[in-house]
């Protein structure tokens, strides 16, 4: 009975048409496994505890990828595209690879004339594109200055000396009305001096200076003014400032003068006179190193108070208060 069941029944699927489900068959992806070497398989089973799937990568595809630079370990495993012969490398090399790896994670090397010959593991190869990383300026930035003084503690409190030239001239508004004369407003004045100023890393320096100024004041009966003064007082001076990549300084001095003194003689006579002197004097300086320690080229102003003392003869004066005026340039050394 079965058997005449299974006669009757056959023809139906002999008819039956399967185009349509090998049709379908065919385009689904094909999810075969190459063969592997015996090498890739103990690695892997090192390293994963299941086979991934991948998809083929043609070597066209390889070598249209961008080339980078690398390290070949000492005692890697080359491997022949075309024979797949191995080869052990006796020592670290540096090659150019493509940033590509196949299905199986090999890189593929490139000879010199851009042909590819063999393949290695990527484990082998170690990347030298951080170190090849040159530095890349920034798109905007504040250079720093040239002159840069450096802020430190001080160990020691040292005391430098510096020696002095001030040569300029002078607006004798005092001299003028003092003996009456015109031709003494404008004079000469040179001025020597010895400083001493802390060296220390506060903003400001203090010390002390010292003095002597000559000045010459014409008359115009043909003979001169001469002024003679010793003064002394306490000085500042700031640190150095960055000025277009130079060093610039300031400076100013309060000193007075108890022995100040001037002689001439006037269509009046011989006169002399003594005074106390008042001397305020600012500099602007601008240091350069050498062997001894500074060489220093500056820039000075200077206002002048004079008033009278042990003075026998009546004078008349306009304006006690005027001021004989100086601007010139210094000179200067300072050891240390």
């Amino acid at each position: 009975m079965i058997l005449a069941a299974l006669f009757f029944i056959s023809p139906l699927f002999a008819a039956e048409d399967l185009t349509a489900i090998n049709e379908l068959e065919n385009k689904l992806p094909d999810f075969t496994i190459e063969k592997q070497s015996d090498e890739d398989i103990k690695y892997q089973r090192q390293n994963r505890r299941y086979t991934p799937p991948y998809y083929i990568t043609t070597l066209d595809q390889i070598k249209n990828s961008s080339v980078e630079f690398g390290v070949l370990k000492q005692g890697s495993s080359l491997r022949n595209i075309e024979t797949n012969e191995i080869q052990k490398t006796l020592e670290m090399k540096y090659v150019k690879y493509f940033s590509i790896e196949d299905e199986k994670g090999f890189k593929y090397l490139q000879n010199k004339d851009g042909s590819v010959t063999w393949k290695v593991p990527t484990r082998f190869i170690d990347p030298l594109k951080n170190e090849l990383t040159m530095y890349v300026p920034p798109d905007k930035y504040t250079p720093a200055p040239k002159n840069i003084v450096r802020t430190i503690y001080d160990k020691d409190l040292k005391i430098l000396p510096e020696f002095s030239l001030y040569v300029g001239l002078v607006q004798g508004e005092f001299m003028k009305d003092l003996f009456e004369d015109k031709r003494a407003l404008m004079g000469t004045s040179n001025q020597y001096g010895v400083q001493f100023f802390t060296n220390w890393n506060l903003p400001l320096k203090a010390g002390v200076a010292v003095h002597y100024e000559k000045a010459s004041y014409p008359l115009e009966a043909g003979g001169n003014v001469f002024y003679s003064s010793t003064s002394f007082g306490p000085q500042l001076k700031t640190k150095d400032f960055d000025f277009f990549g130079s060093p610039l300084r300031f400076q100013t001095q309060l000193r007075i003068g108890p022995f100040a003194k001037a002689s001439a003689e006037t269509i009046y006579g011989k006169g002399s006179f003594k005074f106390n002197s008042t001397d305020l004097l600012i500099s602007m300086e601008r240091p350069f190193k050498n062997d001894w320690g500074e060489f220093v080229l500056g820039f000075y102003s200077q206002a002048q108070w004079l008033s009278l003392v042990d003075q026998k003869v009546n004078v008349s004066l306009n304006a006690s208060n005027a001021i004989n005026r100086s601007y010139g340039f210094s000179i200067s050394q300072v050891f240390q």
